[in-house]
């Protein structure tokens, strides 16, 4: 599948997938395409609000987070080979793209590592390297991301 070697770009997306789609424009290019994928929703039951969240996960590689339709997150893992900007990517040593990205710390309450350059990782503890690499919306950096108010933006 060629769009597993598309570029990650940071607040923006990939070079298939952009932050902002919209879930049936997404459903209609994989269908076309005729790239499987699974879809699931997590109906965030106790979450004020209770909105549900929406994924589709494309060969164990990819995953489209989606809230009221509007792709928010991609989370880029396994077999994922595309490379963000500063040339990091799914299965590096973390060591060498902190050495990329100076300003990636750790994460405490998510255990990973932010980026002030608009993605975080997600390392192996065994082997040092990185897992997956999440692009998001500017809006999810926000403390008031769940109120939701941003979707106006996008719709």
């Amino acid at each position: 599948m060629m769009f597993l070697n598309d570029s990650i770009i940071p607040y923006i997306g990939t070079d298939s997938f952009k932050l902002g789609d919209k879930l049936e424009s997404i459903r209609a290019y994989l269908k076309e395409n005729r790239i499987g994928f699974n879809q699931s929703v997590d109906p965030h039951k106790g979450c004020e609000p209770e909105i549900p969240w929406t994924f589709i996960a494309i060969s164990d590689s990819i995953t489209l987070c989606f809230v009221f339709e509007i792709l928010f997150e991609i989370v880029l893992e396994n077999n994922y080979s595309g490379k963000l900007t500063n040339g990091g990517c799914v299965g590096m040593k973390l060591s060498e793209m902190q050495r990329m990205d100076p300003s990636l710390e750790y994460n405490d309450d998510d255990e990973d590592f932010i980026s002030k350059n608009g993605y975080w990782v997600t390392d192996s503890i065994d082997t040092g390297n990185v897992e997956s690499i999440t692009v998001f919306l500017p809006e999810v950096e926000r403390e008031d991301f769940f109120k939701y108010e941003w979707i106006s933006n996008y719709v």
